[in-house]
């Protein structure tokens, strides 16, 4: 019980932090949130693939410097260009070039550590990026392009599937989704899931119109499916990682929950899915 009321309680702050990033944020809130989740999201990824032989401080280090650059650095120049294009210009060809430092940095750091493995370490740091820092960059371009509807919309799509799927399964849930990673995962549980994005659609567009997210009935029910579909890949494939590092949870910085990875998995397959998603529907 105690444990559930706790699990609850750092499950509402969080949820409660991202809808005032969003909603009342500004333009800087929400991108300097998936700053932060970028950030440590890759000090866990690194705790998860170098769990037998862990990575020197400085090299985990970098990549989280790499991560805040990704993160950051093409949301400065999005928010400078509604202003000077000058501006804009110039903070993304300093981002640009921050990023190229940190690659060189990156390998070249490699040649003085003869006791790591090369190839190892240098995979583990650039699939940080692409993994985890990558997809948060996304996120944060989606909200400062599409405004805070879609990216609301999108995060009450992931927690609903989440929920529905949890509520579903647990009490219907006999074949298993994908027993091989996640044995408490059923096909019954995904379909609830499923249903409870798409209706989370729905409802959202009944109740607000065009203020969210200016979609017809039948794009916003394709949204909430594909929100639902790739928040489960998302969630098998953290569990994927954990499996294989052989640990139950990614961090303990949330009561709980675990890590943040814990937490964003699905969001890091969601946010690149629904900006190709968007493409093909806004895009002309």
């Amino acid at each position: 019980m105690n444990n559930l009321i706790v699990r609850s309680l750092s499950g509402a702050v969080y949820v409660a932090v991202i809808v005032c990033a969003v909603m009342f944020g500004g333009s800087w809130a929400f991108p300097a949130l998936c700053a932060l989740f970028a950030v440590l999201g890759v000090g866990e990824l690194h705790r998860l693939c170098k769990a037998d032989s862990p990575a020197p401080v400085a090299l985990a280090a970098l990549d989280m410097v790499g991560a805040l650059i990704m993160v950051v650095a093409p949301s400065a120049g999005l928010i400078y260009l509604s202003g000077s294009g000058n501006a804009a210009v110039s903070v993304t060809g300093s981002a640009v070039a921050a990023f190229l430092v940190y690659l060189m940095a990156r390998l070249i750091c490699q040649l003085y550590l003869p006791k790591e493995n090369a190839i190892s370490s240098i995979s583990v740091g650039f699939m940080a990026q692409l993994y985890v820092a990558l997809p948060l960059s996304i996120a944060s371009l989606i909200y400062l392009v599409s405004g805070p509807a879609i990216i609301l919309t999108m995060f009450i799509m992931i927690w609903l599937s989440d929920t529905g799927a949890f509520c579903v399964g647990s009490l219907i849930g006999k074949r298993r989704l994908f027993e091989r990673i996640s044995p408490k995962k059923s096909w019954e549980g995904f379909f609830g899931g499923l249903v409870f994005s798409v209706g989370a659609g729905l409802l959202i567009h009944c109740l607000f119109g065009s203020w969210a997210p200016g979609m017809s009935v039948a794009q916003i029910c394709i949204l909430g499916a594909v929100v639902s579909i790739f928040a489960t890949w998302g969630d098998l494939v953290e569990s994927l990682f954990k499996r294989t590092a052989g640990v139950k949870d990614s961090g303990h910085i949330m009561p709980g929950h675990g890590g943040i990875l814990d937490r964003i998995d699905s969001l890091l397959l969601v946010a690149p899915a629904v900006a190709c998603f968007l493409a093909i529907l806004f895009i002309r």
